[in-house]
């Protein structure tokens, strides 16, 4: 399921703006309600007042029925009702349009809000304990209400009259997407043979982890491209010359040779199927090495026992080839690290050496625990690397004799301390021929 992020993002920015928008209408409409109420509520103190003291001049001078009639022939529209009572309950004076019976029930100083044919009125009573009489003033809600809504109608005419500005939200949001529209043509640009970063001017805050991930997803597949690319061209390289062998080999059985010759050439046949197996086993260790799958399953690794596991297995071939094989270690040489690639790399190393040590060497290995990791050596008697050989010896298919061998050894040794951020370091042996190869280790910890 996909969605549109400019549609999205507009959608939320409208109904922020419609949110706000209902928040300060809200709170307008509370605050007028509430400051007409008060401005109201001092009318109807103010106009109490002021009847009360009409009321106490006209009723000393007798001419309360004089003074009402007076109220009632002027003609003035009151916006208040009002009525005087003396405390005999008898109604004194009322103005015009006031009913005859009590505007409130209530004769307690003060406000009140009370239903006068229907609707909602607000009345004020005050009693004048040095008069015999209290006053009634009221004001019809009505009046109240249709001020606050004009007054929030106002407050509402500026905010109507910027709604077509919302249009402009379109374009801002269309720009502020382009970033992201420039990625999306730089990344339909990209293929397997052009997986170079993205590249993007002034990209937004927002959008640079985004292609920080991808240029770092588009890294990593070409790595991986790279990859089985090198292991296609080594498949190629190295099986077509003992699968060639093979069969020229074979092809020589049909010249009608004797049981000897045949002899001779099962023979071969079988040492250029023992080569092709190493051959394909060490290109299925090269294939199988992905740096971010196997560093996740990292754990505790004892080169010491690692080690002796190791030089068991090619204590036979040593035999056979009367090497001496010996190990100086430790009782524990602890690092992080894949245990299967450890024992690829110890036996390569190992193997190697007694590979190309003469018959009656010696191959030596060696660990020692140091403060910030593990030095591990494997030290030979042979022949050695030449110096000008050393620099190029671990890349794939070089090799330094013309010993059998795939050439890819050191290759995947150097690959397997890549992987686990180990050195590795070439070097001749000082008391002799030979050569010493000297790995660290560092201290990683399981992440």
């Amino acid at each position: 399921m996909t969605y549109s992020i400019r549609f999205r993002l507009l959608l939320m920015i409208l109904l922020t703006v419609f949110t706000l928008w209902a928040a300060v209408l809200l709170f307008t409409w509370w605050r007028a309600d509430s400051d007409i109420n008060n401005v109201y509520d001092a009318e109807l103190e103010q106009v109490a007042k002021l009847l009360a003291v009409a009321t106490a001049h006209e009723a000393a001078e007798h001419d309360l029925d004089e003074y009402e009639a007076d109220l009632s022939m002027s003609g003035f529209k009151f916006p208040l009702i009002f009525q005087i009572w003396n405390h005999s309950d008898r109604l004194m004076v009322k103005g015009p349009d006031a009913p005859g019976h009590p505007l409130s029930p209530s004769i307690s100083d003060g406000f009140s809000d009370v239903d006068i044919d229907g609707k909602g009125w607000r009345v004020y009573t005050m009693n004048l304990k040095t008069e015999d009489f209290r006053v009634q003033v009221a004001r019809s809600d009505v009046e109240r209400e249709r001020l606050v809504n004009a007054f929030v109608l106002d407050v509402m005419k500026p905010l109507l009259l910027s709604l077509p500005m919302l249009g402009m939200l379109w374009l801002v949001v269309h720009r502020g997407l382009e970033p992201l529209h420039q990625v999306s043509r730089l990344i339909a640009e990209r293929d397997y043979s052009h997986l170079l970063p993205v590249t993007v001017e002034k990209i937004p805050e927002e959008s640079a982890r985004l292609v920080e991930e991808i240029n770092a997803l588009l890294l990593r597949l070409r790595s991986s491209i790279e990859r089985n690319s090198h292991f296609t061209a080594d498949v190629a390289h190295e099986l077509r010359t003992p699968i060639a062998g093979m069969l020229v080999q074979l092809q020589s059985d049909e010249a009608g040779l004797d049981d000897k010759d045949r002899s001779q050439i099962i023979s071969k046949v079988r040492q250029g199927l023992e080569r092709l197996s190493h051959v394909v086993n060490q290109l299925l260790v090269l294939a199988s090495i992905e740096p971010e799958k196997i560093r996740q399953s990292f754990e505790k690794v004892d080169l010491s026992q690692a080690a002796g596991e190791v030089m068991s297995e090619l204590a036979p071939v040593a035999l056979a080839k009367d090497v001496e094989l010996s190990l100086e270690s430790g009782p524990s040489a602890v690092i992080y690290g894949n245990p299967e690639l450890i024992g690829i790399l110890i036996s390569n190393l190992v193997g190697n050496a007694i590979k190309f040590t003469p018959e009656g060497g010696n191959v030596n290995v060696a660990l020692k625990v140091e403060e910030e990791g593990v030095a591990f050596s494997v030290e030979d008697t042979g022949p050695g690397i030449p110096e000008d050989k050393k620099v190029w010896v671990f890349e794939r298919l070089n090799r330094t004799s013309k010993s059998v061998g795939s050439g890819l050894g050191l290759s995947i040794a150097q690959e397997i301390c890549q992987l686990h951020q180990a050195k590795i370091v070439l070097q001749d042996r000082k008391d002799g021929p030979g050569l010493f190869v000297n790995l660290f280790f560092p201290l990683l910890r399981n992440s």
